[in-house]
């Protein structure tokens, strides 16, 4: 890819930050006016997102460390722009309290433990190890990722969320989720009075809009590479290996047992998949990407 800011040729996804004119970055809480600010800020990408938007605005940061923008175009549409890459670290302050700060990256976590910082990421589902997808909160169609998490990280998210459900990769590749109740009260009673003071008072804001779930740590993800396929429109032709697999079901179907009608589900068929409402994206963002 070009160098800075150029176009964004992959889908628009990650931990949101925002930016003014005046250089500052913050973490804005759930739809509201509270601002966490960066400690230190990502001057370059900030320069550059001031140059594509005078006032600053929204950015996202994938899990691959990519710093994304819209742009709005002169027909009224935005375009995504790549603005670069950033490693995030560092600390957020509260605007009304700079002396007190939380890790934007908590360190030293063993799966199961409560996170201790902002719960965000991009955000992807899952109902096995071999069926993770992100969904475009757009269209709302389901692009599948094109490899199996690590067994470990889906042997601890299933002893959570044994049905499935949704979780966080943040931009350093922690996975994160939120859980409507821990299996170890003993860890929960433990920790939930260590988190900061701060992280308390998410949860709490968190609760008042409905969402009772507590953030924990699943594991890392380190350098698990995945990508994020396209979604398979209707109207497309099959590909070769496709057709022949397909061709070669067909000629067997019923040859080797009876499949009831009433309980067959397609494994390709986004419709078969469950819809998960256990880490909502709505009420914590606005929709205006220049606020």
């Amino acid at each position: 890819m070009s160098d800075p800011p150029n176009t964004w040729p992959g889908y628009y996804r990650g931990y949101r930050l925002r930016a003014n004119a005046d250089g500052g970055v913050w973490w804005q809480v759930y739809d509201g006016t509270e601002r966490l600010y960066l400690d230190p800020t990502p001057d370059e990408i900030v320069e550059r997102l001031v140059g594509l938007k005078s006032l600053g605005g929204r950015m996202h940061v994938t899990e691959n460390q990519d710093v994304l923008t819209r742009v709005e175009t002169d027909s009224g549409d935005y375009r995504e722009v790549w603005l670069g890459e950033y490693p995030l670290d560092g600390e957020y302050r509260p605007a009304e309290n700079p002396d007190v700060s939380i890790p934007v990256r908590p360190g030293n976590l063993d799966p199961g433990d409560l996170w201790p910082s902002v719960y965000d990421g991009a955000r992807f589902s899952f109902v096995e190890r071999d069926r993770v997808w992100w969904q475009n909160p757009e269209t709302h169609r389901r692009h599948y990722i094109d490899t199996p998490l690590p067994r470990e990280i889906s042997l601890e998210l299933n002893r959570y969320k044994s049905k499935g459900g949704s979780f966080r990769i943040t931009p350093w590749r922690d996975l994160i989720t939120l859980i409507p109740f821990h299996p170890r009260p003993d860890k929960v009673d433990s920790q939930f009075s260590e988190l900061p003071e701060v992280v308390r008072n998410i949860i709490k804001l968190r609760k008042e809009r409905g969402v009772e779930m507590l953030p924990i740590y699943i594991g890392s993800l380190d350098d698990f590479e995945f990508e994020i396929q396209d979604s398979k429109s209707l109207s497309e032709p099959l590909s070769e290996e496709e057709a022949n697999e397909l061709d070669s079901w067909a000629e067997n179907l019923g040859r080797t047992h009876d499949v009831n009608p009433e309980n067959h589900q397609d494994p390709t068929d986004e419709t078969s998949e469950p819809t998960f409402d256990d880490d909502p994206e709505e009420w914590d963002s606005t929709n205006d990407e220049d606020v």
